[in-house]
């Protein structure tokens, strides 16, 4: 249907969007950054959460040792 529909009835649609599409473009930054660092805290805190594990592991082990 769009594409049949003639570029006057198309004007004030595409107007819309495009005020709607420079809108988001200056809201986008605004929020991405939130979304990046939220990201990153949870790559730092699976990572810490890994190590840990890692390290008890590694403590039980070298306490097995130490009782044999």
């Amino acid at each position: 249907m769009w594409n049949n529909t003639a570029a006057d009835d198309k004007q004030p649609y595409e107007k819309k969007a495009a005020k709607l599409k420079e809108k988001y473009e200056k809201d986008i930054p605004t929020y991405q950054p939130k979304g990046e660092l939220m990201w990153q805290k949870a790559v730092v805190k699976a990572a810490r959460s890994k190590k840990k594990e890692e390290d008890e592991e590694e403590k039980e082990e070298s306490e097995e040792d130490d009782v044999e």
